[in-house]
């Protein structure tokens, strides 16, 4: 028992140095500054949208206008910034901050030197990994804050949302509107599991930067394989493959946008990024434990 506690006293320990060592670096703050700038054009994009829509030869403006201003609000403007943010830019982020955590420490020696106290390597990896996926929702949080508030100041703070689905739960297309009194717990259990996604993200860097240590491989390797099945994830003639991609479990905050949360598919989904993260840090732990340093 006492070695058990004197084990999460380290990981303890080790986390909130890597997180003291994260928010000290000037790059540290260069994933919020990223996310600012998507608010800010995802915001001109949409208000450009609601206000000034482009000519549709069968729908009159006035009436286009009018129904996109009753339907755009806080809520929706932070749902829609969540779409590109989850899928794109915070991966990208996530992953390039991970492997420079990891991989540029094991050029500069940093990780030796770590090593060296007595500390089980496998502390190191769930340190960095238990720090990552605190700054994965920080970032989360900047970007729900930040997006909610220029959507509240610009189009109104809520009400009913426009959701087009459930096309991407595997069902047939259609449009449905959200009624605004259950928006705030859709927003929020949205955002909560688009972080659940992101941490598997962390995880599958940290192991390519335990098996490159170097700082380019171990981004441009994960990053293509990231974005190839993000590819290949919406290729037709794929479903047989589909299931067993990496990004198939991303979607996994999605299911809270139904008119019925899909909690059997969250759940099913939710195991299976379960374990796609728990096995990249197995991974990464014994290559840690059996690599030369």
């Amino acid at each position: 028992m006492s070695k058990l506690l004197e084990k999460l006293r380290q990981i303890l320990f080790l986390t909130d140095f890597e997180l003291k060592k994260l928010f000290r670096q000037k790059q540290g703050y260069a994933g919020l500054i990223v996310i600012v700038l998507l608010v800010t054009l995802c915001a001109v994009g949409v208000y450009l949208r609601v206000y000034h829509p482009p000519h549709h030869p069968h729908v009159p403006n006035k009436f286009l206008g009018q129904m996109l201003k009753d339907l755009v609000n806080g809520v929706s403007f932070s749902l829609t910034v969540l779409l590109p943010g989850i899928y794109i830019l915070l991966p990208m982020i996530i992953g390039i901050f991970a492997a420079g955590s990891f991989a540029s420490e094991f050029q500069n020696g940093q990780v030796r030197t770590v090593s060296l106290r007595s500390v089980p390597r496998l502390s190191i990896v769930l340190a960095k990994f238990i720090s990552l996926s605190f700054y994965s929702y920080v970032l989360l949080a900047v970007m729900l804050v930040i997006s909610y508030a220029s959507g509240a100041f610009i189009f109104g703070p809520t009400g009913d949302i426009l959701v087009f689905g459930p096309a991407f739960l595997g069902k047939e297309s259609g449009i449905y509107i959200m009624d605004g009194s259950i928006a705030y717990q859709r927003l929020m259990l949205a955002y909560f599991f688009a972080g659940y996604a992101l941490i598997s993200v962390v995880a599958m860097f940290l192991m390519f930067s335990a098996i490159f240590k170097k700082m380019t491989m171990a981004v441009v390797i994960p990053m293509g394989i990231y974005f190839t099945s993000y590819i290949i994830g919406a290729l037709p003639f794929m479903e047989n493959i589909q299931r067993f991609l990496p990004t198939r479990y991303i979607m996994i905050w999605k299911y809270t946008l139904a008119q019925d949360i899909m909690w059997e598919a969250m759940l099913t989904d939710g195991i299976f990024l379960g374990l796609y993260t728990v096995s990249y840090l197995i991974i990464a732990a014994v290559i840690m434990n059996t690599s030369d340093l």
